[in-house]
């Protein structure tokens, strides 16, 4: 399996969405730790609203990925742009 890191961008009307069903968000991506690594919002700044999200994750391909993003009960198509990056080398500080 390797790992892959997803990038979102949300749209303004997303806050609303992110507020509403985060909770339910946290415990469908809690109940996929097989394929789900770890994930933060990404904001301008520690104080400002999230604007996205990051995911890492560890699948055989891409397809198991899409099926994760648009299973998870935060994601709304027109509300949530994703892009998936497949990793190629590994830097680790630990290695």
């Amino acid at each position: 399996m390797n790992h892959w890191i997803v990038i979102f961008k949300d749209q303004p009307q997303m806050l609303e969405v992110r507020k509403q069903l985060f909770s339910d968000h946290v415990a469908y991506l809690t109940g996929q730790s097989d394929i789900f690594v770890d994930g933060a919002s990404l904001a301008e700044s520690e104080s400002s609203d999230p604007q996205g999200g990051i995911w890492i994750v560890k699948a055989n391909d891409r397809d198991h990925i899409v099926t994760l993003i648009e299973n998870d009960p935060m994601y709304r198509k027109d509300l949530r742009e994703y892009q998936i990056f497949a990793t190629c080398k590994k830097f680790s500080m630990n290695d």
